[in-house]
């Protein structure tokens, strides 16, 4: 009887799975809705897996998708056992590596995929509550997902997310915070080097230089901002921070006062002390300023 139904049913679903097939996007699980799995109800679909049909890759590929959007991890893997790697399995296959909490394992079947929009969903995840398990996760992807064919703005984009995990862990441990802060800068440099018109990499490359000490990359960095967006007060507060501490004291000047002409017309309130900067700068500031308290304005 199986056997019987496995014939009538194949050429339909392989009509239906080609449709299937065809809607999978590189950068994200993106099938069509209704999906085929969400169609396969009940428990006639599963025992065509042990007809002929069912050593049809695409079509075990597709009895597992079924399987695992009704929980049974189990024999989504059994039935993706055989069929080889290719985006579809291998994102199955992090799904359902994730399903189990095997987080690794998942980032790595996510980087096969190239499945972006669900390793973004599996690190955010982790870095509400372990930064440096999510810089790992993160870190992971990316190894195996080199080989891809990746969109230079996706790939600046996952390592200024980088930069910021590496970050958030250097704020959180005191102990080797150094060795953090340089892979955050790191990160956000190839950011806005591989994507210049993103002002949030400068910004943020010129904002971790400061905590690294290196003044001088700081400035340039807010300096390229600021060329390409003459109107980004972050920008010219960031130039004028970086200028006093690379000793420019007219040019730091200058610059926040025009920071601070730009701000009043936006009813925005600014200071040095008000977006991060920490003592250093603030008193590299404020002796160009010719006061020694942190400068604020509105």
């Amino acid at each position: 009887m199986v056997r019987a139904i496995g014939l009538i049913v194949a050429p339909i679903l392989a009509i239906a799975i080609a449709v299937q097939a065809t809607s999978d996007a590189l950068f994200g699980g993106a099938a069509a809705q209704p999906s085929i799995p969400a169609l396969l109800t009940g428990a006639w679909p599963f025992d065509l897996a042990e007809t002929a049909v069912g050593h049809i890759p695409t079509f075990r590929r597709e009895l597992a998708a079924a399987a695992l959007l009704r929980g049974d991890t189990a024999r989504t893997a059994a039935l993706l056992d055989g069929v080889g790697s290719d985006d579809y399995a291998d994102d199955l296959r992090g799904r359902v590596a994730e399903a189990i909490g095997d987080l690794a394992a998942a980032a790595q079947a996510y980087g096969r995929a190239g499945d972006v929009v669900r390793e973004r969903t599996l690190i955010d995840g982790v870095a509400a509550h372990d930064p440096l398990a999510a810089l790992g996760l993160a870190e992971t992807f990316d190894r195996v997902a080199t080989a891809r064919d990746v969109p230079v703005a996706v790939i600046a984009q996952a390592d200024w997310r980088e930069g910021e995990l590496a970050a958030q862990v250097a704020a959180a441990a005191p102990r080797g915070a150094a060795a953090y802060v340089h892979e955050a800068l790191v990160r956000y440099e190839a950011a806005a080097q591989l994507d210049p018109t993103q002002d949030a990499y400068g910004l943020s490359t010129g904002f971790e230089a400061i905590v690294a000490g290196d003044d001088r990359l700081a400035r340039d960095a807010y300096a390229r901002v600021v060329a390409h967006t003459p109107q980004s007060i972050d920008a010219l507060v960031g130039l004028a921070v970086a200028s006093a501490l690379t000793g420019a004291c007219p040019s730091a000047v200058d610059t926040y006062e025009h920071a601070r002409s730009l701000a009043a017309q936006q009813h925005r309130p600014i200071g040095i002390d008000r977006v991060g900067y920490g003592p250093r700068a603030q008193r590299a500031f404020a002796r160009c300023a010719g006061s020694e308290r942190p400068t604020s304005g509105s």
